[in-house]
């Protein structure tokens, strides 16, 4: 940490101009305290790291931000120097007695006081929670950025998150999900927009990135970025890799379970229906593949309603209960209850002419045909590209 008291009170910033031989000297006379367990820490100065206050070996704090990574250190540093330079009035390693956490920075922008944690190691999802539920309760907006060593690409829009990752993601007005890292060691910010998960750990987005110096503060607190790209045309792409993917030859519960309902139902495993694998509204609430789970649905329920017969949204959502009962679907850590993915699903299925809403009768649907398999891949492909052209 940058930020210690001496006994009566004062606070000592080493993000200060401090010549070295001046700090020596303070060392020799002064004792540091932590602002928020008061306990003495150390002053180290050495030429490895940058110059920071540590807990005395053993000593538990209430809030601590113990074994900072030089990593770490360098990117706290340089972003409360950028918020300095945008005009913003900024603390760092603030300590909030009240909620007992001491985020790295804390701003007010725009008459709202905003908590930014920069994470560059791994996280427990129910702490990360927990700091972020902290803040909320006072009313100060958490802001998490992730250190630019945990960004994960494996093509041009292709990324994986791990839990405590996707928990620090950002809404933008438009509902879209963000997520901002900065690398202190190059110097820039690196933000990915529409962030769109197809499996547990897989995810489509669209890659921005801007030097440090080049960035305002109004694209970190409320991004924005409006792609020309549209990520259904990714979509497809993640479809097509679905239908020509080869069966592995020791698949899980979920996908062995999904093999068995295709072969029952006389459809080989690259025709599909075109009906499922969509990334519909809130499926994302679902972490397993809404390949496995909107399949599952429609031959295990929907299709076993008879057509032009009321049916409820409690019946679809019956369906599912016992896969996630069993952990063979997954779900993801969020306060939205999962069932909107259901609702989205339905929705959906709605506007493309599979079922229709039973108006006089609220949470009701009807399925009026069956669905799409197509008799080959190419025809599939084709099919996948005219359902967004009809919803």
């Amino acid at each position: 940490m940058f930020i210690a008291k001496f006994k009566d009170g004062t606070v000592i910033s080493l993000v200060d101009d401090w010549r070295l031989d001046e700090l020596k000297e303070l060392r020799k006379k002064r004792q540091f305290y932590c602002p928020a367990c008061r306990a003495t820490v150390q002053l180290k100065l050495g030429t490895a790291r940058l110059w920071h206050f540590a807990h005395q070996p053993h000593v538990a704090c209430v809030e601590s931000s113990e074994n900072e990574s030089l990593y770490h250190l360098k990117g706290k540093k340089l972003l409360y120097q950028w918020l300095k330079s945008q005009q913003v009035e900024v603390a760092l390693e603030c300590y909030l007695p009240i909620i007992r956490q001491r985020p790295d920075l804390l701003f007010r922008f725009n008459h709202t006081l905003y908590a930014l944690e920069y994470q560059c190691s791994p996280i427990e999802t129910t702490l990360l929670e927990k700091r972020t539920q902290g803040y909320n309760q006072i009313g100060i907006i958490p802001i998490w950025i992730l250190g630019g060593n945990r960004l994960k690409r494996y093509g041009p829009h292709t990324f994986t998150l791990k839990s405590y990752e996707w928990l620090c993601t950002q809404t933008s007005k438009n509902h879209f999900f963000h997520l901002t890292y900065f690398c202190p060691e190059q110097n820039r910010f690196a933000q990915l927009h529409q962030i769109t998960p197809y499996s547990s750990t897989k995810f489509l987005a669209f890659y921005h990135e801007t030097p440090l110096l080049k960035t305002s503060i109004n694209s970190i607190v409320q991004p924005n970025i409006h792609t020309k790209s549209k990520m259904f045309e990714k979509w497809i792409i993640v479809r097509k890799n679905w239908r020509y993917k080869n069966s592995s030859p020791y698949p899980a519960k979920m996908e062995r379970t999904i093999r068995e309902i295709l072969y029952k139902n006389g459809v080989p495993p690259s025709l599909f229906p075109i009906e499922t694998g969509w990334p519909t509204a809130y499926h994302y609430l679902i972490s397993s593949s809404p390949y496995y789970w909107q399949l599952l649905l429609l031959f295990e329920c929907l299709q076993h309603q008879p057509l032009n017969r009321p049916f409820s949204r409690q019946i679809v959502t019956q369906c599912l209960f016992p896969y996630i009962e069993k952990r063979w679907l997954m779900l993801r850590q969020t306060s939205e209850p999962w069932t909107k993915a259901i609702d989205g699903f339905l929705h959906f299925l709605t506007r493309i002419g599979y079922l229709e809403k039973v108006e006089s009768n609220q949470g009701m649907f009807k399925r009026i045909r069956n669905p799409m398999i197509p008799t080959n891949v190419e025809e599939a492909m084709q099919l996948d590209q005219s359902i967004k052209l009809r919803s």
